[in-house]
């Protein structure tokens, strides 16, 4: 892409919470036009009227023309981003996905957590999975990225840096905490304010879908099988996540070398930062940074990493993999820092 021209992009599920960030993060990046929002249920009207205090007044549309783009964000149910990326590609559109329907590898895994069969199985193995700190070369030819889900990307990154230097056994707990917006805009009883306010519950305790997700990266980093517990929980904010993770080192590793891996991983990542203390959601609000810290408590090490679900977890990783993808400065169009308090 020549330095003067500006990527032309268009965010599909424009209206939801990730689709509405993802336009929010590209109209304000220097190197992209953000040049068309579908959406089916705001069709006709203007972006603006959808997001209050958006200064976006694009209208919103159903339909789109592959040749008119370089990029889709396609934040969308899932399989429905699915039904259309193969459409997309062929017209020369680098896809981002940020629904589920390309981070499993195997169609059938697919099936088993999302109870339907994949619609477009022939993609599956094309798709990049689009943690950049993990898949940072393999993005700069892809034609298809799926962004992680947000609960797979604090867990990855505070376990695959010591899986892969072989420092830990490999068995893997997460405890995970999220703020209510990842469950989406969509009103339903579970997201209610009377039944979220001044509590706290675990769910998906007997199975949740991102624990494959989760899963199937650890064993593909870690070249070996690798188990894994995972506990999500519904906390009553907004924004964020908070995923506590217990490594059990290999005998004969101190836990000043886990930490050391830690610390040199994050400095090598521009939205990486090491924290000295267990960092709180609110320090990367807004950001597109993953907070990591590492604590031992007696012969366990205990990893912590905080995001923004919607930022790091979702919409500003698609934009950075969008960077990688078309040799833009990594961080163009990402804060990098959080406002405090």
């Amino acid at each position: 892409m020549a330095s003067s021209q500006r990527l032309r992009a268009a965010v599909a599920g424009c209206t939801g919470y990730i689709g509405m960030q993802c336009v929010a993060l590209l109209a304000a990046h220097p190197g992209v036009e953000v040049v068309r929002l579908l959406g089916r249920s705001w069709a006709g009207r203007r972006f603006s009227d959808a997001v209050p205090g958006s200064r976006v007044d694009l209208l919103v549309s159903d339909g789109l023309d592959p040749g008119a783009v370089d990029v889709v964000f396609a934040a969308l149910p899932h399989t429905v981003a699915a039904a259309h990326a193969q459409q997309w590609i062929d017209g020369g559109v680098v896809v981002v996905d940020m629904s589920a329907d390309f981070r499993l590898a195997d169609a059938g895994e697919y099936q088993r957590w999302y109870g339907t069969a994949h619609p477009a199985p022939q993609l599956s193995e094309r798709a990049v999975y689009g943690l950049v700190e993990l898949a940072r070369e393999r993005l700069r030819t892809a034609d298809l990225i799926a962004a992680p889900g947000c609960y797979p990307t604090a867990a990855l990154l505070a376990t695959v840096p010591a899986l892969r230097a072989g420092l830990v056994e490999p068995r893997v707990i997460v405890d995970a905490k999220s703020g209510v917006s990842g469950a989406g805009r969509s009103p339903s009883l579970g997201v209610h304010f009377a039944e979220v306010n001044e509590s706290v519950r675990a769910y998906g305790v007997d199975g949740h879908r991102h624990g494959g997700e989760i899963l199937g990266r650890l064993r593909l980093e870690a070249d070996a099988e690798v188990s894994l517990t995972f506990v999500p929980h519904l906390v009553p904010m907004t924004r964020g996540i908070l995923a506590t993770v217990y490594l059990q080192p290999r005998f004969g590793v101190g836990h000043d070398a886990i930490s050391g891996v830690y610390r040199e991983f994050c400095d090598a990542q521009p939205c990486l930062r090491y924290d000295e203390r267990p960092p709180p959601t609110k320090s990367v609000l807004g950001s597109n940074v993953a907070a990591v810290n590492c604590t031992p408590q007696g012969d366990t090490m205990v990893v912590t990493v905080a995001i923004d679900n919607l930022v790091k977890g979702a919409a500003g990783q698609g934009v950075q993999a969008m960077n990688v993808r078309f040799d833009l400065p990594e961080t163009s169009g990402l804060a990098t820092a959080s406002p405090w308090p």
